[in-house]
């Protein structure tokens, strides 16, 4: 069984192989899409949310993860920590994520080479971002990926369009370390839905068609990719699998009521507005079935749990615990967390917009933003991109990223 240690340095390992709309300062506007949400941050006087993030799977490159078998979702067992974890901080201490993370923190352009805007997705490595460039709002036209090291960006693949559907528009992506994948939802002309699930090597190349679902089939919440099989769940629960190179989907076994958090862990809350409040009650790992029952205080709403940790919202403010209840935290310096990243980050940080909260360390670390606003990437699994205006202004043409997955372990 892996220890807390030993998934942080896999996902981390993994991680090595908005621009904001144009919106008026200080206007907030809440959009939902069916079958999946964004989030951005507006700050005028006030921070405001303005819609839900995505988050993408990050697995070492070359190294996925084994075929999973039939989950069992009535078994009961100790929370995935074989071995003895970090204690959990005591208070908070706060300081500048500038002078602790000075090689997490890069500046990027906001635009490409042809002048569309980028909207990050998720980090790649220590270094490289994966980026989604538009043409104009929420239009993807092209994947790349800017590398904070050299200063360039590369294209992954041209995105595909459907002219047989209306308001055909690409949603959130994934990633493995070697392959990308992403769903583009439109409808037919009588309304019907569509979800077109696409694939692409990140190393570059033309995406590829996996599988079309139409109608309740096609409300997909999240997804992920894993070496030769492409994973995603529905909004009202119930994760799907098919072969990356196309095929016939199938429904995983026990897998009803479940949501992909990221692979291979899902939990029995969806991502909708509707079940904001609704607190998680268990983390399901789905390549063995293995269930960790979340310890819930009955004060806490909206809790959501990864492998370890779980963030919710009490009167006092932000909370955070362990999956098994230990290490409990009530401050109202996390008051934000829940409508930004309803999942901790790597299954350690939380991201309030204005600062950044290590769950393993205790410190808070604060972000320097002349802008006003800032967002985290739109990748399926919690992205470790965060970004904000380099400069003041809606628009800016630079970005100020924090990169989490080149935050050493123990700092």
């Amino acid at each position: 069984m892996r220890t807390e240690d030993d998934l942080i340095t896999a996902l981390r390992g993994g991680a090595d192989d908005a621009p904001m709309p144009d919106l008026i300062a200080g206007v907030a506007r809440l959009r939902r899409r069916r079958g999946r949400r964004r989030t951005h941050l507006l700050a005028a006087a006030a921070v405001i949310a303005v819609a839900s993030t995505g988050t993408a799977v990050t697995l070492r490159g070359g190294e996925v993860a084994p075929a999973h078998p039939a989950v069992t979702t009535s078994a009961s067992v100790a929370p995935p920590s074989g071995g003895p974890i970090a204690p959990a901080p005591a208070k908070i201490s706060t300081v500048r994520a500038a002078d602790i993370w000075p090689e997490a923190l890069f500046t990027m352009p906001a635009k490409n080479a042809d002048g569309w805007r980028y909207r990050p997705i998720t980090a790649l490595s220590a270094t490289e971002v994966l980026l989604s460039a538009e043409s104009s709002f929420e239009r993807a036209g092209r994947f790349e990926i800017y590398d904070s090291s050299s200063g360039k960006s590369r294209v992954v693949t041209e995105v595909p369009k459907n002219p047989d559907l209306e308001g055909y528009i690409t949603q959130t992506a994934a990633v493995d370390g070697r392959t990308m994948a992403w769903f583009s939802f439109g409808q037919q002309a009588d309304g019907t839905p569509v979800r077109d699930i696409w694939t692409a090597p990140l190393a570059g190349g033309q995406a590829r068609l996996v599988t079309t679902r139409t109608g309740p089939d096609a409300d997909i919440d999240e997804i992920a990719v894993n070496g030769d099989r492409v994973i995603w769940s529905l909004a009202q629960g119930g994760v799907w699998e098919v072969p990356s190179t196309g095929g016939t989907p199938r429904r995983l076994p026990g897998s009803d009521g479940l949501h992909l958090i990221r692979w291979p862990w899902a939990g029995d809350v969806g991502s909708g507005p509707g079940d904001r409040e609704r607190g998680q009650t268990k983390v399901v790992d789905l390549t063995n079935g293995f269930v960790s029952e979340v310890a819930a205080q009955k004060d806490v709403t909206g809790l959501r749990c990864a492998p370890f940790w779980c963030v919710g919202r009490a009167k006092s403010g932000g909370f955070v615990q362990r999956i098994d209840g230990t290490g409990s935290l009530r401050t109202r310096k996390l008051v934000h967390i829940g409508p930004l990243t309803p999942y901790p980050i790597l299954d350690r940080f939380l991201w309030t917009g204005s600062s950044v909260y290590d769950m393993r360390t205790g410190r808070l670390a604060t972000i320097d933003n002349p802008s006003t606003w800032y967002g985290s990437g739109t990748s399926s699994e919690p992205s470790t991109i965060l970004y904000w205006g380099a400069s003041k202004g809606d628009n800016p043409d630079k970005f100020r990223v924090l990169n989490l997955a080149a935050v050493p372990p123990a700092q």
